[in-house]
């Protein structure tokens, strides 16, 4: 299914709303911050022939069991900024979300739901969802949210304001959001200006092996180094397609003979790498590098990975149960969807991991996250424990990706300053040169080649015990709620 856990209806809260559309502006709410948007126009979506054909709302109902995350019934529209470190962690300091909501949805209505009740905020109406979350109706078609806030920051975001037409935004962002290409049902958009130095590039790509000479390298380092940002649209109609516009600040046509390799580390270098991508043609006119193809639920949900959608409430989806189930049948059930949930985001991790050699410390501190982030309402107890201790692997697992990295980068430096200072001592000759000598010094390959199996030997381990506990676990829910786990 399309978008496993984002786009989710439910049927019996939708019979209440009126189907009109809201006019709102989303991107006017946006944070001058942001460099990263995503938006999801949901009511276009689940009118699309694939849609229908596939019964996404049926299943939105029915079942959440795939969900990671899920937008309220009657939302026609979903916006998400994010504020990206863009070094190789590309963690989202900050993610702030706005739904467009249609005209006969209230809170009031979800208020079933929302366990806090509804309260006011800075003269709005707002409620708590989830651990720390909340939602603030801004009362001109939009609603407030984040996962993770406290209520200064959403008092602060509301007096700030809204800024009519997104203005504050940069050009690119804007211009991703609104040009009539990017009309699609989903779109994301990374403003990379100002953010490379063609020094740094130049001797990356020197190691590549992708250049006839330095001077080829070095222009392509200048090109890279001109980049604007980077636009992601997926269209749904009787399938699922995909583009991705790349803009230089300069004519980046002298890249077409490395561009397959380029865009696969580029994406690499996002997090948000995926075979489909793979596959895909590419184009270069001018300044803007162009791909287009086929994409799979599976790709859609890796892409966007780098900023989830947000749900307006974990709350509702774990407790949306039928009013005449126990207390049992309905611990019962959600505890089902849990187990089912972390199953989907171990093997999308797995899936990950081997198709992408590079930044899977950070595949595995998005995960652990994500663990963390499943609804945890009416979910037993020791379910519980056992989606902590996955998480707490899963960012170990990352942690210890890096820790071998930089002792493998500070072992090489110290293997070439004993080098060099047999060199200059005169230790290295025709008969004992080079990182073959007999002298004490280790080679970079064999560095590399040891921190990687003490890494590996980490990652075994860790996912033996995951295994272990995923097979125990089942086993004490199957027993104590006569179901199948």
């Amino acid at each position: 299914m399309f978008m496993r856990g984002y786009l989710f209806l439910s049927l019996g809260i939708l019979s209440l709303l009126s189907g009109q559309v809201s006019a709102a502006d989303p991107s006017a709410w946006l944070p001058k911050e942001v460099n990263a948007v995503v938006r999801i126009n949901s009511a276009d979506l689940f009118q699309t022939p694939l849609a229908k054909k596939e019964g996404w709302v049926k299943k939105s109902t029915e079942s959440f069991i795939e969900q990671e995350s899920f937008i309220p019934p009657g939302t026609n529209q979903i916006v998400v900024g994010a504020e990206l470190d863009l070094s190789d962690n590309l963690i989202a300091r900050r993610k702030y979300s706005i739904l467009v909501p249609d005209a006969g949805m209230s809170l009031e209505k979800l208020s079933p739901w929302l366990p806090g009740g509804i309260e006011t905020l800075a003269g709005k109406k707002s409620a708590q969802f989830g651990n720390d979350g909340y939602v603030v109706d801004a009362g001109d078609g939009c609603w407030l949210t984040t996962s993770s806030a406290s209520r200064q920051l959403m008092s602060r975001w509301l007096k700030n304001g809204p800024m009519p037409g997104g203005a504050h935004l940069s050009s690119y962002l804007r211009s991703a959001l609104k040009t009539s290409p990017n009309s699609a049902q989903v779109v994301m958009a990374i403003d990379l200006q100002d953010n490379f130095s063609a020094g740094p590039i130049l001797d990356e790509l020197k190691n590549t092996g992708w250049f006839s000479n330095d001077f080829s390298a070095k222009n392509a380092s200048e090109i890279l180094e001109s980049i604007h940002g980077a636009t992601l649209s997926f269209t749904v109609g009787t399938e699922r397609t995909g583009s991705i516009v790349i803009d230089f600040g300069r004519d980046a046509t002298s890249l077409k003979p490395i561009i397959e390799k380029l865009v696969a580390g580029v994406m690499s270098r996002l997090g948000a790498s995926s075979d489909d991508i793979d596959g895909w043609k590419w184009t270069i006119k001018e300044g803007k590098v162009t791909g287009a193809g086929s994409v799979s639920p599976g790709g859609i949900r890796q892409v966007l990975s780098l900023m989830d959608p947000p749900s307006i409430t974990h709350a509702i989806s774990a407790s949306a149960a039928p009013a005449e189930a126990t207390p049992e049948d309905k611990m019962a059930k959600t505890t089902l969807k849990y187990c089912k949930s972390v199953q989907v985001l171990l093997d999308d991790l797995r899936s990950t991991l081997n198709k992408s050699k590079d930044n899977q410390a950070l595949y595995f501190e998005r995960y652990g996250r994500k663990v963390d982030d499943l609804p945890k309402l009416n979910v037993d107890p020791a379910m519980l424990d056992f989606g902590l201790r996955i998480s707490s692997s899963l960012r170990y697992q990352g942690q210890t990706e890096r820790m071998h990295k930089i002792n493998a980068g500070t072992r090489k430096e110290q293997t070439y300053s004993s080098y060099a200072s047999n060199a200059y001592y005169g230790n290295v000759g025709p008969y004992n040169s080079g990182w073959n000598s007999y002298s004490s010094v280790e080679g970079p390959a064999v560095i590399g080649a040891e921190e990687n199996q003490a890494s590996k030997a980490v990652r075994f381990s860790e996912w033996k015990q995951i295994e272990d506990g995923l097979v125990a676990i089942r086993r004490a829910m199957t027993e104590k709620y006569k179901i199948e786990f």
